[in-house]
């Protein structure tokens, strides 16, 4: 029997279509208005950031054994080095913690390299009859909100003798990334946003994958170009109004409030810093060599008075640029100024420039500001960490010999604030006074030492994670030290007997949170080619001793 339904016409198929699609977008939007009235799918309410990778867990140190039985609290969040510290504190401890982003976590030398560590080498020496411990809990681009809830945690549950916070570098980036995803989205990316907010997305997301797990750097669902790029390409295509600045620093000072409350409320004794940075930087290159050309118009010698014409010229564009190109004419005017001696006025023109750096990678003199007034208003000590840097700094500028790019601590400037820290805790009366060690001489010992190094510590207390190249410590690059662990793995590749890149490889193993098991084999491996190098075996015992099985 022949079907004598008519066919039907193509705008009768659109319409039922159409109203087949809306129909089920209805039932989607109904389904997720439930959601949403019951909560169920809600967003993780410990989600601080829209950034992956600013996110954190607690426990941050979890229950662990060392090989010898003893029981302490142990880092696992593979974003930190492994750190461990007594279950029980002694009680003759003295135990530390410090917080804050990569400056505090020391991003481009080994964790060695930090002020977190340089502090407790010195607390060591200054109190042999205590049990130092102090732990560096600073991870990569971390922002103060962030901050607050580890600080928080620590101070409930850490049994800390002493918070430190270095804070204020990262207040930025979440709204530089933001800014720069809608710049960058097109219409697709932008209704994938909108899915991935859904709760209807997030009830069958978990269900397949299961739990977010903990982040780690090495190991998750954003590879390191992602902090790459926000430290790059993202500042170069975005700009902040002035209220949103304002805005930013506003919340920062309620951030670093609210640590000094929670370490009160505890009686914990807390320690905010003012965050320094480099005031002579101006991005991966210097001025080119012409400047003075391009800028007076033709060729010419770098002499006074073409200096003195400079600063005639970048006077009246200080005067009138817009606040976007400002600071590079400031800058401009502090070089010329410090080419005719005039260190006052080169000094004035750097900082004004780092405050007016549209791409905002540094913290500004108005957050110190903030952080001064949290301290004074809550009778709490504050190390300002900018004034103690400028006070030794040559002509009192801040530069490349305390910063290696524009925020991050050359081995100089960590040693510099931590004897700064160490002068704090003394002048308080949190440690009673250890006149037979002079930490001003501990700095200068370590700085004669840097200034002949050539290759690399074997031992891994002192190793800075440099490698072959001494170089490396003044090198720019952010991400200079996990080349470096690749450039092991390339050396050992090509001769499976070059000791000192096995024993190097086997020192970034170790402070790896997943790391015990490859550097025991490459210590053991060293010991074989060296005969039993006694810095060796001690790096090997003190694997042993001081990580789980």
């Amino acid at each position: 029997m022949s079907d004598s339904r008519p066919n039907a016409t193509p705008a009768a198929n659109f319409l039922l279509l159409a109203g087949s699609v809306l129909f089920a977008l209805f039932l989607v939007g109904a389904l997720e208005g439930v959601l949403r009235v019951t909560g169920l799918g809600a967003p993780d309410a410990s989600k601080t950031s829209r950034l992956k990778y600013q996110q954190i867990y607690f426990p941050i140190l979890e229950p662990a054994s060392n090989r010898d039985g003893v029981d302490v609290l142990a880092t696992a969040d593979t974003r930190l080095p492994y750190q461990s510290m007594l279950r029980d504190k002694p009680q003759n401890g003295f135990r530390v913690f410090t917080f804050g982003g990569s400056a505090t976590a020391g991003l481009g030398f080994s964790p060695n390299v930090t002020f977190a560590r340089y502090l407790e080498q010195m607390l060591e020496r200054a109190h042999p009859d205590r049990d130092v411990e102090v732990v560096n809990l600073g991870i990569v681009a971390l922002a103060s909100k962030q901050v607050k809830l580890m600080v928080a945690d620590a101070c409930r549950n850490g049994d800390a003798d002493l918070v430190i916070v270095y804070s204020g570098n990262n207040e930025f980036l979440e709204i530089h990334a933001e800014k720069f995803e809608k710049a960058q989205g097109v219409w697709i990316s932008k209704v994938r946003d909108i899915v991935l907010d859904t709760h209807l997305y997030r009830i069958v997301n978990r269900a397949i994958r299961g739990a977010p797990t903990k982040p780690s750097l090495a190991e998750q669902d954003f590879s390191k170009e992602d902090l790459r790029l926000t430290q790059h390409a993202i500042i170069q295509e975005i700009e902040m109004s002035a209220e949103e600045i304002a805005e930013a620093v506003d919340a920062y000072e309620a951030n670093i409030d609210e640590m000094v409350a929670a370490a009160q409320e505890t009686g914990t004794p807390i320690l905010p810093l003012t965050v320094a940075s480099n005031w002579r930087w101006r991005g991966r290159e210097d001025l080119p060599a012409d400047w003075l050309d391009e800028l007076l118009g033709g060729p010419g010698d770098a002499s006074p008075a073409r200096y003195r014409e400079a600063l005639s010229v970048l006077d009246s564009r200080v005067a009138s640029a817009a606040d976007a190109e400002r600071h590079a004419s400031l800058y401009q005017r502090a070089v010329a100024a410090e080419a005719l001696g005039d260190h006052a006025a080169a000094r004035d023109d750097f900082r004004a420039a780092m405050n007016q750096d549209p791409h905002l990678r540094r913290a500004l003199d108005s957050m110190a500001d903030r952080v001064r007034a949290v301290a004074k208003r809550r009778g709490v000590p504050v190390l300002d960490t900018i004034e103690l840097l400028s006070a030794s700094a040559n002509h009192g500028i801040v530069g490349f010999d305390e910063f290696y790019d524009y925020v991050h601590f050359t081995p100089r400037g960590a040693l510099l604030a931590a004897a700064g820290i160490f002068g704090v805790i003394h002048e308080t009366g949190m440690l009673p006074p250890a006149p037979a060690f002079d930490a001003n001489a501990y700095v200068a010992e370590h700085l004669a030492q840097l200034a002949t190094l050539q290759d690399d510590y074997l031992d891994v207390r002192n190793w800075m994670g440099i490698g072959f190249d001494s170089d490396a410590i003044s090198n720019r690059d952010l991400w200079k030290y996990d080349r470096m662990l690749a450039d092991l793995d390339r050396r050992i590749e090509e001769d499976p007997g070059d000791l000192g890149a096995i024993v190097y490889r086997g020192n970034g193993s170790y402070f790896r949170v997943d790391g015990a098991q490859d550097a025991e084999r490459d210590y053991r491996a060293a010991l074989e080619l060296s005969g039993d190098d006694p810095v060796i075996r001690a790096n090997l015992e003190r694997l042993l001793v001081r990580r789980g099985p």
